[in-house]
């Protein structure tokens, strides 16, 4: 089996970390406009009409849309499949000893 590039290994970790973090970036924009209606009417002009609904409105009211947990389920899964399996054989180091010393140190 070759073994892992590295780097491959670095930038898989720093994708997942940025998207991450895009993710709480995210959350905390949409609270923050709608917590925020000036902001929200300083976004966009129509804010304050009552038909509007945009993201932020539907963040306020608390409509959340399934598409995300679908897309959740679906990454997750990808991600499970590209999983390396279990090496055939473990290779464990050997202990430092086989056997316990047959003496113990000597009294005084």
């Amino acid at each position: 089996m070759p073994a892992a590039d590295p780097h491959l290994r670095v930038s898989s970790l720093f994708l997942r970390r940025l998207l991450a973090a895009g993710g709480v970036a995210l959350v905390l924009l949409l609270t923050v406009l709608a917590a925020s209606p000036e902001l929200h009417a300083r976004l966009h002009g129509t804010a304050g009409e009552a038909d509007h609904e945009c993201v932020i409105t539907l963040y306020q009211h608390g409509v959340v849309s399934a598409a995300v947990e679908v897309t959740l389920v679906v990454v997750l899964l990808v991600l499970l499949a590209r999983v390396a399996a279990a090496p055939a054989a473990l290779h464990l180091a050997l202990p430092g000893h086989w056997l316990p010393p047959a003496l113990a140190p000597p009294v005084r």
